[in-house]
């Protein structure tokens, strides 16, 4: 009587399929969408902070919290630094916004990277909020 080890042969290693060697969910090129869909949307972000401006500060910091946070004074900045500084927040909020979510989208799923991106974003309004009232 043959053994059962003998009677079921085993797929010998040419015939067995690699298990990670197909297409990866969030690798390559698809794992940056969220950066460059922030990219775009940038521009759009700052016309509307241009027209937000208009309505008062509370508006605005809806919008670009970390702005505002720069322009607390607890900092201690001269007039001119502070300009300085806030262009380059304008600019690159929404961008970092998106490179956080990419480089999250790579290590988790998709849903749970536009949360983080959520959170910072209310998370630097909540900041600012509580240093600038408390």
């Amino acid at each position: 009587m043959p053994s059962p080890s003998a009677a079921k042969p085993g797929k010998s290693a040419e015939t067995r399929k690699p298990r990670g060697g197909g297409k990866s969910s969030r690798g390559g090129s698809q794992a940056l969408w969220p950066l460059l869909i922030c990219i775009v949307l940038d521009p759009f972000t700052v016309r509307a902070a241009s027209i937000l401006a208009l309505e008062g500060t509370k508006p605005f910091s809806l919008l670009y919290p970390w702005v505002e946070f720069v322009q607390l004074p607890i900092f201690h900045l001269s007039g001119d630094a502070i300009s300085r500084v806030t262009q380059w927040v304008l600019y690159l909020q929404f961008p970092a916004y998106g490179l956080l979510m990419t480089l999250m989208y790579r290590v988790d799923r998709r849903l749970r990277a536009l949360n983080y991106g959520i959170i910072a974003h209310f998370g630097g309004l909540l900041l600012v909020i509580c240093l600038a009232y408390f």
